[in-house]
Formats: structure tokens, C-alpha cells, sequence
């Protein structure tokens, strides 16, 4: 790999192998690791708004709300007007949980195996790295990082 790769691109690229490997071994649930994601978000935040689901899961409202559309499709959630009439609140339906359920053991085999092909120190520089990488640039006085 030559030293000038993007990082960024890299990156995405590895997150997106990971991002199948998860997939295929998530499968026979009928969901991706995604909408698991998403789904373990909803049932842990109980019940929350799109914005209170937008900021935990750190998507834009806009994403996050095609993405709901997806799972009220497949029926796994619902979309209900809130309290308020400008607030929905998305929670998850008797499929959405025995989905949610059915994935669960899927997702924990893969992590497992994943987890232990890393090492627990390999993970802790990897958790270090990320840390490093992802936090903001100092911009110079040119306004460029």
C-alpha cells in the first residue's frame, strides 16, 4: 500500500469488508448489520424520537429517517406522532423484536470471532487508533486542517 492512500478511503474500504462479513453471517435473520444496529438502538432508547435516534446513532436526520422507512416497510417498527405533532416516535413491532431476537446470536457469533481473530491488544490499539483518527483537526490559518 503506498504511503500517500487516503486514510479515509481506506478505511471505508475495510469498513465495508466488515461491513459484508457481518451481512452474510447475518443473513438468515433477514436483516444487515445496519438495521440491527438500528434496532438495538430503538429497543435500548425505548420508544425515541427520530432526533433522540438520530443523535445516538450519529446519522443525519434524513438518512435516519429513509432508513426507518425501510424497517416500517419490512414491519419491524412503527412511526407514531409524538407528544408533540412535530415529533415521531419509533418503536418496535412483535416482528421487530423476534427479528431483533432471531439476529442477536448471529451478530454475537460474528463479533466473537472477530474479537478473538483481533486480540485483545490489537483491539485496544485499534480503539486507540480510531480515537486518534476520528478526532478534529486543528485548522491553520489558512482555514485548511
Amino acid at each position: 500500500m503506498p504511503q500517500d492512500a487516503c486514510l479515509c478511503i481506506d478505511l471505508r474500504m475495510a469498513a465495508q469488508k466488515l461491513t459484508q462479513i457481518y451481512d452474510q453471517v447475518m443473513a438468515p435473520s433477514g436483516i444487515t448489520v445496519t438495521q440491527f444496529s438500528q434496532l438495538h438502538l430503538i429497543q435500548t432508547l425505548a420508544g425515541p424520537t427520530l432526533k433522540e435516534l438520530a443523535g445516538a446513532s450519529q446519522l443525519d436526520r434524513s438518512t435516519l429517517g429513509r432508513n426507518i422507512r425501510v424497517l416500517e416497510k419490512q414491519g419491524l417498527v412503527t412511526a407514531k406522532v409524538g407528544a408533540d405533532a412535530r415529533t415521531r416516535t419509533i418503536n418496535l413491532t412483535r416482528k421487530g423484536r423476534q427479528t431483533f431476537k432471531r439476529a442477536a446470536p448471529l451478530w454475537h457469533g460474528v463479533q466473537s470471532q472477530l474479537k478473538e481473530r483481533l486480540g485483545k491488544d490489537a483491539r485496544l490499539q485499534l480503539d486507540a487508533f480510531l480515537a486518534t483518527l476520528t478526532t478534529p483537526l486543528a485548522a491553520n490559518k489558512e482555514g485548511n486542517p
